[in-house]
């Protein structure tokens, strides 16, 4: 009888630890927000979105920019204000120490546009207009964190530039259907001088992707830059352009993505491609609703990224499911946003009728995840936020900020 009830005390014991072992409760679950490390009031129409001028040759965006010069660390917010009336509006970049919340300094644009640009390291870059001999061209200036120029560049007068994600610049002068293109390291190293058909549009990894327009198709040719050559072409809806994705994206092992839209279907396909142009695989992506921007696919690493609403999955180089994951509890509305440690956070917050009325407590989910495993490294829950999705910008998986248009407030989840 005795050995009897052991062994059912042992069952129990194991039942419960084995419940116990198969719901952890996890330290990196949070329903309160703590207390801010600091909060800063910043000027009018300041804002850590950057108004990009380009965009779609970034792909993707990390928020907020904060950069690791010299062991300080050093955050960067833009300013967009029109006085309205005759007076012009002003650009100016704004820098504060991340540590502190103190501000450093800020930067007006020599122009009546937006000057600046930078990459995802917190390299600050602008463009300036300077006369030689009595002739007029552009000098690109690169700046380091503390408002010092780090080197400058000389350039045709009607040149274009764009700062890439992996922190190259470009510059492109296009006439008539030629574009003439040289790359720059972050240092200033000329990389590339190479001239190609039509209008560039996208630059990634080793791939320059150049449009013509024939008729009602738009052809998209994409270029190795190593080899020198054309490796595949793509056709799409007359004036065809996304902007939901970039052109075409880049894994780090080279495999080139590929989406095709069908303009009869409306079907998209996502086409992958090795170095050479060999076509791998092909897969059908998801199909929005309307009005919606959540179609999204994505490199990370080595692999890809497919968001269709509320559900992610991983693929591999070569279209095979690593992982895959619905998360049932986020609000109607939800971004996706690419942090710079093979993150993702990934969630929103309940919509109270207007897209700015976020003064009333709505509920917020947010979940920062591995991106190659989408497993869960923080969620934060909150039933009474008092801030909008659009407020939110995590740099990592314990920081993050709040940018209320007249203050930032920075906290971190311990």
């Amino acid at each position: 009888m005795r050995t009897f009830a052991l062994r059912i005390q042992l069952f129990f014991l194991m039942a419960i630890l084995t419940t116990f072992l198969s719901h952890p409760v996890s330290a990196a679950d949070f329903t309160e927000l703590p207390e801010p490390r600091w909060t800063i009031t910043v000027p009018d129409h300041t804002s850590t979105t950057i108004l990009d001028k380009n965009y779609y040759f970034l792909g993707k965006k990390y928020f907020p920019i904060v950069s690791d010069y010299n062991g300080s660390r050093t955050g960067y917010m833009f300013q967009n204000y029109s006085p309205g009336g005759k007076s012009k509006t002003t650009y100016k970049m704004m820098a504060f120490d991340d540590t502190t919340g103190k501000q450093k300094w800020i930067r007006n644009s020599p122009h009546v546009y937006n000057a600046f640009d930078i990459d995802r390291k917190g390299n600050l870059y602008y463009v300036e207009q300077v006369k030689i001999d009595k002739k007029n061209y552009s000098k690109l200036v690169a700046l380091d964190s503390n408002n010092k120029q780090r080197w400058a560049k000389t350039l045709a007068y009607t040149f274009n530039w764009y700062v890439l994600d992996d922190g190259r610049i470009a510059t492109i002068d296009t006439v008539q259907d030629k574009s003439h293109l040289v790359l720059y390291s972050t240092e200033g190293k000329q990389l590339l001088d190479r001239e190609y058909d039509g209008s560039i549009r996208h630059i990634q990894g080793n791939y320059v992707g150049s449009v013509n327009y024939v008729g009602a198709t738009t052809i998209l040719d994409i270029y190795s830059i190593s080899a020198n050559k054309k490796i595949t072409t793509a056709k799409y809806p007359q004036d065809y352009f996304s902007y939901i994705h970039a052109d075409f994206d880049v894994l780090s092992g080279g495999t080139l993505l590929v989406p095709v839209l069908d303009a009869k279907t409306g079907i998209e396909t996502l086409y992958g491609y090795s170095p050479d142009g060999k076509k791998k695989w092909s897969r059908i992506m998801p199909t929005p609703e309307p009005d919606r921007k959540d179609r999204l696919f994505m490199s990370v690493g080595n692999h890809y990224l497919v968001q269709d609403k509320n559900t992610l999955t991983v693929y591999d180089t070569n279209n095979m499911l690593v992982a895959t994951r619905t998360f049932n509890d986020l609000p109607d509305q939800y971004t996706l946003q690419l942090l710079g440690n093979q993150s993702i956070a990934f969630g929103g917050v309940e919509s109270k009728g207007s897209w700015f009325e976020f003064e009333k407590p709505s509920k917020a989910v947010f979940y920062v995840v591995d991106y190659r495993t989408l497993k869960t490294q923080t969620s934060l829950i909150l039933e009474q936020a008092r801030f909008a999705e659009r407020n939110i910008r995590f740099l990592n998986a314990t920081t993050f900020y709040l940018d209320m248009g007249t203050s930032l407030a920075k906290y971190e989840l311990k």
